[in-house]
């Protein structure tokens, strides 16, 4: 019974932070949407609007080439948010080739330069200790590019022989110790961090949040692996 209770208990917390995995990843593709896709869209339906009253061959070329460029990258961003958000697409083509796809999106919007280091075997991880991993990293990279004042981040990936590590790092102004603990002032950097060490638990890993003197930051996800 003791053990039944045990695993029952375990799956209610699991179901519990897939939900609220769930939940953050579609309040970052509404905000993606509003700042960036929405935007282009925005641009490109004022080119059309203002094309009507052109009567200059050239620059009426000149708006529908821009319009229809904007449109295509629009289209684009549209297909790499709609990737990062399917849980089914990120199992399909793994961890690293997801967070690979995430940077590349990223860096297009921010003056980052965004590093991924992958080493060891990717055979040891279930897709569901995967998709969480990939959802932490989601968390520590909003972090970072709302608080950190970052100009590298660099994630490593390493399949060890008992367990797995990834390590998301920063050059940015680094963390102070109650938002480490999520009691800062509110700006939900400490909230953050709280989701994302309970994901890290549900897991049955450990994930630790350093600042080193000279600044920055490193979060570190330790996963045993299952037996």
């Amino acid at each position: 019974m003791e053990k039944n209770e045990l695993k029952l208990r375990y799956e209610n917390e699991l179901l519990h932070t897939r939900l609220e995995v769930q939940e953050q990843a579609l309040n970052q593709v509404s905000q993606e949407i509003h700042d960036n896709i929405g935007q282009s869209l925005s641009v490109a339906q004022a080119n059309l609007d203002f094309l009507t009253g052109v009567s200059d061959t050239a620059q009426s070329q000149k708006l529908i080439d821009d319009s229809r460029r904007i449109l295509h990258k629009a289209l684009n961003d549209l297909r790499n948010v709609s990737h990062v958000l399917n849980s089914e697409n990120i199992n399909r083509i793994g961890l690293e080739e997801s967070l690979k796809k995430e940077l590349d999106y990223l860096s297009a919007y921010n003056k980052i330069q965004f590093y991924l280091h992958a080493d060891g075997e990717p055979d040891s991880l279930s897709n569901e200790q995967e998709l969480m991993i990939f959802r932490i990293a989601q968390e520590a990279l909003a972090n970072i590019i709302k608080h950190a004042e970052a100009s590298a981040v660099q994630i490593r990936l390493e399949y060890k022989p008992m367990h797995f590590e990834m390590c998301v790092e920063d050059n940015g102004v680094g963390i102070k110790n109650d938002e480490k603990n999520g009691n800062g002032n509110g700006n939900g950097k400490g909230i953050g961090l709280i989701n994302m060490k309970q994901r890290a638990k549900v897991m049955n890993g450990q994930l630790s949040v350093v600042s080193p003197p000279a600044g920055g930051t490193i979060v570190t996800l330790n996963l045993p692996y299952d037996n």
